[in-house]
C-alpha cells in the first residue's frame, strides 16, 4: 500500500533531492515516486511512517499525509 505525503515547502528538484535523503535515510527499501509540481510524494514500502515524518522535519520539509 503507498502512503501520499504533502510537501508544501517542495518547490524544485533540489528540493525533492533533499525529501529524497531524508526518506531514503529510515526507509532505504522503499519507492519513492515525487511530484514536485504538486508537492506530493509517494512512498511505497513504509514500515514507519512516523520515522518518515520525523526525517522530513529534521530535514526541513515538514508533512503531513495527503490522503
Amino acid at each position: 500500500m503507498a502512503t501520499v505525503l504533502k510537501v508544501e515547502k517542495m518547490h524544485c528538484q533540489s528540493c525533492a533531492k533533499r525529501v529524497t535523503n531524508a526518506i531514503m535515510g529510515v526507509a532505504p527499501l522503499s519507492k519513492i515516486d515525487i511530484d514536485v509540481d504538486a508537492r506530493r510524494v509517494t512512498i511505497d514500502g513504509v514500515d514507519n511512517l512516523s520515522e518518515i515524518t520525523k526525517a522530513l522535519e529534521d530535514a526541513g520539509y515538514p508533512a503531513q499525509n495527503a490522503a
